[in-house]
């Protein structure tokens, strides 16, 4: 019984190797009281995803759960301050900011006013993304199940409206019996996405590499590694979206956001191209792309606010970005749950560029080196 106790409680958060009571009750009462603070949850848990997820400080809760939703904010994002995924606080109507603007408004967080429109309808929706993905794991990839978004469908962590999880049950559902069985979080093993346990950070389908915090303490050499697969082809020509793989963190994103990924690279009426920032697609070895992160110099340290996806995992190297290699995705910009900055992103998009004396590349300058008052050739 004792070696019993130390392999239930030990270990670094995994929902696995922790008590049951921590998170799962028989009846939901104990002395006449609601186990859980907000009251009878599916699955018998004691709490809700927002309820278990939500701390004061630091990256994780005193059972284990890695915090997204902090109840103090943070002095900003990124290492030591959010974990990967940035944080709800932002867009906390309650504890937080309460700015629709700083992050996803999933139900529970983010209230249903008159700011989330159209509709509760995601920017960039289109319905027809996912319709030619197959099922994965025998369960339907199509969000929504083709029920469209209106006033009564809002944004949830899980399930049906949600990202964690396939799409074909509401809320838990889509992600039960999974944190029984996570096999992340261990900073070295590339998960292997034929379960929704075993896709990165429970994103159906999704192969990725988690750090040991979920970044909090992120370094250059040590942090989150996301898959993508670099889209060549005439996107155009494939409407509504093309993707290079089903396993990317961009397709993820693209579940809800399609437009932003298909026909990024042409206008029929300009025709011109990029009309669109790409994703899924190499930072190109030529011009200032190659010059990435220039103030680390010829290194080219891996930019921990600017990351790049991989077009193999494991890399050869973490602590390094490699034009001609790597791929732009839609968190080389954004976070996934929310930030200090409007649209969820992960610098300050209002930069002054050509400024004398302001030689930093950080932002949009960690890749588009040449367009600040430096070279970006250094």
């Amino acid at each position: 019984m004792a070696i019993l106790s130390m392999v239930l409680t030990y270990g670094n958060a995994d929902a696995q190797l922790v008590l049951c009571s921590a998170c799962h009750t028989m009846h939901d009462s104990q002395d006449g009281q609601d186990v859980g603070a907000t009251g009878p949850q599916q699955r018998l848990l004691i709490n809700s995803c927002i309820g278990c997820h939500t701390g004061a400080t630091g990256a994780e809760t005193a059972d284990g759960a890695p915090i997204v939703n902090h109840t103090t904010a943070p002095t900003d994002q990124g290492a030591s301050q959010t974990l990967a995924g940035g944080d709800f606080y932002w867009v906390n109507d309650t504890t937080g900011a309460g700015d629709d603007t700083m992050g996803h408004n999933v139900v529970g967080i983010a209230a249903a006013d008159g700011n989330i429109l159209p509709v509760n309808t995601p920017p960039g929706w289109d319905q027809a993304v996912t319709t030619a993905q197959p099922d994965f794991d025998g369960k339907s990839m199509e969000v929504t199940q083709g029920a469209g978004w209106d006033a009564s469908n809002r944004l949830t962590c899980a399930g049906t409206y949600g990202c964690h999880g396939t799409h074909d049950l509401p809320d838990f559902g889509g992600i039960s019996g999974s944190h029984h069985l996570n096999q992340g979080s261990n900073d070295s093993v590339t998960v292997d996405p034929t379960t929704v346990a075993g896709s990165y950070r429970f994103l159906a389908n999704i192969r990725g590499i988690e750090h040991v915090d979920w970044n909090f303490g992120e370094t250059a050499a040590s942090h989150n590694e996301y898959f993508g697969a670099n889209l060549d082809t005439d996107r155009d020509a494939n409407l509504p979206a093309a993707f290079g793989s089903y396993n990317t963190i961009s397709y993820m994103c693209a579940q809800c956001h399609g437009i932003f990924h298909g026909s990024a690279d042409f206008d029929a009426v300009a025709g011109a191209p990029w009309v669109r920032h790409p994703t899924d697609i190499t930072l190109p070895n030529t011009g200032e792309y190659q010059y990435y992160n220039p103030d680390a110099g010829a290194t080219r340290t891996y930019h921990l606010d600017v990351p790049l996806a991989r077009a193999s995992l494991p890399p050869a190297d973490s602590s390094v970005g490699v034009p001609g290699s790597d791929i732009v995705m839609c968190l080389s910009c954004h976070r996934a749950h929310g930030s200090n900055e409007p649209d969820l992103l992960r610098f300050t998009y209002d930069m002054e560029a050509n400024q004398t004396g302001d030689t930093t590349d950080d932002g949009c300058f960690v890749c588009h080196t040449a367009k600040n008052d430096d070279t970006g050739a250094n």
